[in-house]
């Protein structure tokens, strides 16, 4: 299917942007899905009846814009969240040392409210991921007990939690909350510090909250879920 471009200007940065603004539109559109591998680039410039030239300049800028993904050797994807940079709220320019507390109060704030609507809105489906999360955390503290130092089970650790926090956002079913989340929690990999995320592992109560967090979210106990959540981000931060 070829489309015709309406552009008042045959120059390249008005046709690339038009280009751009199609592509787009078909993320939108849901004719291309986060994930899905756009067409190569003969077949986008016979699509669109532009040049080479015009057509890496509208890629080009919706890479810069965080839609698409360049992975070589693979070709060009539509990203997980279209539309977000690495650093949306520009945390890296704030000049702050350490934004973690910050982060922290942030989520102590929204992810107890989240959890509540977790348990009255999470799928069944969604529910055994959560617990095959909670599982490889259980499983990664145990190994992590009694070791010195085990910069790579930690790095794993604080990778399933990671993921643990924004499945939970994903299953609020709130599509708001399921991107602005995830820009907070991931935020935190900003600073991420093996020996610090180890201290905050030492200092909480060695039976894992998550399973706790998982089966008050699995019984639909709204008032449990947020008060597990709260004391849970508590404990990472006190």
């Amino acid at each position: 299917m070829k489309y015709k471009l309406e552009v008042t200007m045959s120059n390249l940065k008005t046709l690339s942007v038009s280009v751009a603004s199609a592509i787009e539109n078909q993320i939108i559109e849901g004719v291309l899905k986060p994930g899905d591998q756009v067409p190569s680039e003969q077949e986008l410039i016979e699509t669109y009846n532009v040049s080479r030239s015009t057509l890496r300049e509208a890629i080009k800028s919706l890479v810069s814009k965080g839609t698409l993904e360049i992975r070589r050797g693979k070709g060009t994807f539509v990203c997980q969240l279209p539309g977000m940079t690495e650093d949306p709220l520009g945390l890296n320019f704030m000049g702050i040392d350490n934004l973690d507390p910050y982060l922290y109060e942030a989520r102590i704030i929204f992810e107890p409210e989240i959890c509540s609507l977790s348990a009255q809105r999470a799928t069944d489906a969604e529910i055994k991921i959560l617990q095959k999360l909670s599982d490889s955390i259980d499983e990664l503290d145990k190994q992590l007990q009694g070791e010195e130092t085990d910069e790579t089970i930690i790095k794993k650790l604080y990778e399933k939690d990671k993921a643990f926090h924004i499945m939970i956002c994903r299953t609020c079913q709130n599509p708001v909350l399921e991107r602005l989340m995830p820009i907070i929690i991931q935020s935190i990999s900003l600073s991420y510090n093996p020996s610090t995320f180890k201290n905050r592992l030492t200092k909480k109560p060695r039976q894992s909250t998550h399973n706790k967090i998982c089966k008050a979210i699995a019984s639909h106990d709204k008032d449990q879920a947020r008060a597990l959540m709260y004391q849970h981000l508590y404990n990472s931060i006190n």
